[in-house]
């Protein structure tokens, strides 16, 4: 078992997607903490709000790419622009059904923003995760 030192936030417009993401990570390990938001205006609200000690852990935002209101890729745009001082404190994980081969032109420039380290292809599995986790971590 892996130990995770992050807490997440997890931004999918699918009620039923952000419940099934926030179980399968309590199942994982239960004391993680993890929010999760519908609207990513507003999870972008609560980041922007970010003034924690850095005691606290990194954040892994898992983020759905297909999204009505702000998409994804909107999100991320929006989030490059926050103080740097924020952005350190995250990092993104894109989790969603497309993928670089179902439509490359419009996933795989996500992966230019910096704070973008991977794109897992929905369903969420643990392997899938903790790989990510890993290149989170090594910033690889």
């Amino acid at each position: 078992m892996m130990n995770i030192n992050f807490s997440f936030i997890v931004i999918d417009d699918g009620e039923l997607d952000c419940y099934i993401t926030q179980k399968f990570l309590e199942r994982i390990d239960k004391t993680l903490a993890i929010q999760t938001f519908q609207d990513a205006e507003q999870a972008l609200a609560v980041i922007r709000e970010d003034k924690r000690p850095d005691t606290l852990p990194h954040t892994i935002i898992l983020l759905d790419l297909q999204m009505p209101m702000m998409s994804g890729f909107k999100f991320v745009e929006e989030f490059e622009k926050l103080p740097g001082e924020i952005q350190k404190n995250y990092s993104i994980i894109i989790l969603s059904i497309l993928t670089s081969a179902s439509n490359p032109n419009d996933i795989s420039g996500v992966l230019n923003y910096s704070k973008v380290h991977s794109i897992i292809e929905k369903p969420l599995t643990k392997e899938k995760l903790f790989l990510s986790l890993n290149k989170a971590e090594t910033g690889v």
